[in-house]
């Protein structure tokens, strides 16, 4: 009981009261490192909890009617490294600022967060070179690749036209948990 008393939800009221004299943990304060992240473990965090996403939603404003932002979402205890990657990492003993992305809080209900990268440019540039120097793997790599494929869209401005936009909900439609073997 001591060690779920440091949980995020603690003890709930009926425990307090059945366990009076639990006494709880105190629980060490975290201090993040400062150091930049290292490309690989980026790749790596990627790998295992990162997605690529070519997310289209309606937009009024837009001649088809939607647009299209590509993202990675994480729940909010990934928050601080959300973070330390917008703040760059070492890539090969220099510094590459990932400062080029938006952190946004999607839902409140599931405390969830976002890097929202719609710079196409930044995309191009930074981002695909970035995991073609430090690759991924099985189907996150099949991911990238469709991902790629989207940010070229996007690129060309195709996604403006309705030939581009379905070829977006088509890759988007068959990436991360929607991806048959």
């Amino acid at each position: 009981m001591s060690i779920k008393s440091v949980f995020p939800t603690g003890l709930n009221d009926s425990l307090k009261l059945a366990f009076p004299n639990i006494n709880s943990i105190i629980k060490p304060e975290f201090i993040p490192e400062s150091t930049k992240l290292n490309g690989h473990w980026i790749a790596g965090f990627t790998q295992s909890d990162g997605s690529f996403g070519l997310n289209y939603y309606k937009a009024p404003a837009m001649k088809l009617g939607f647009s299209c932002k590509p993202s990675v979402r994480k729940h909010e205890r990934d928050l601080i490294v959300l973070k330390r990657i917008l703040e760059g990492t070492t890539l090969r003993s220099r510094v590459v600022p990932w400062g080029l992305g938006n952190l946004h809080n999607t839902s409140k209900i599931r405390k969830e967060w976002t890097i929202t990268v719609s710079n196409n440019s930044h995309l191009v540039n930074i981002i695909i070179p970035f995991y073609k120097e430090y690759p991924i793997f099985g189907a996150k790599h099949e991911d990238l690749l469709d991902f790629q494929k989207g940010v070229l869209i996007v690129k060309n401005k195709n996604h403006l036209t309705e030939e581009g936009l379905n070829e977006i909900k088509n890759l988007s439609s068959g990436m991360n948990s929607f991806r048959k073997s």
